[in-house]
């Protein structure tokens, strides 16, 4: 059986002949990379894979247990006092956010540090420098002394 590529096994590499070269000049190093780099089928399918990753995990908020209760029950007290007297506190509020698409309370929580601006006992609400959290949604307050 004769092998197929007995004709041009033992020809001169094309480079080596000056009228291949002219015909087909060789390829710019930019066109190469653009040979080699990935095709982008979905258009923002890697930008929606960032975004997904950056989000926390989505969880059912918690109730709280007895204890806790207690003692975010002295804390708001404590606050309300502190306030009353002028002063703006540093604290840490851990609070549940819901998720806007997702059934109700299921969502993530999140931690906000900041001076206290305002306890609204009417509302049920605290301001922590321009963000406003609904008190029935915080689970946890610690002042910056404790921290």
């Amino acid at each position: 059986m004769p092998d197929n590529y007995e004709d041009i096994i033992n020809l001169p590499y094309p480079r080596n002949d000056w009228n291949f070269l002219i015909k087909h000049p060789r390829m710019s190093v930019e066109n190469r990379a653009k040979i080699f780099a990935p095709f982008a089928a979905l258009r923002g399918h890697s930008a929606a894979l960032a975004e997904t990753a950056e989000k926390k995990l989505t969880i059912r908020q918690e109730e709280l247990m007895e204890d806790s209760r207690l003692e975010l029950n002295e804390a708001i007290a404590n606050l309300t006092e502190r306030l009353s007297q002028g002063e703006h506190p540093i604290v840490k509020v851990m609070h549940f956010v819901q998720d806007k698409i997702l059934a109700e309370g299921i969502g993530t929580y999140e931690e906000v540090e900041g001076s206290v601006i305002k306890l609204d006992a009417i509302t049920q609400t605290i301001q922590i420098v321009d963000k406003v959290i609904l008190l029935k949604n915080v689970q946890r307050i610690t002042f910056s002394n404790e921290l």
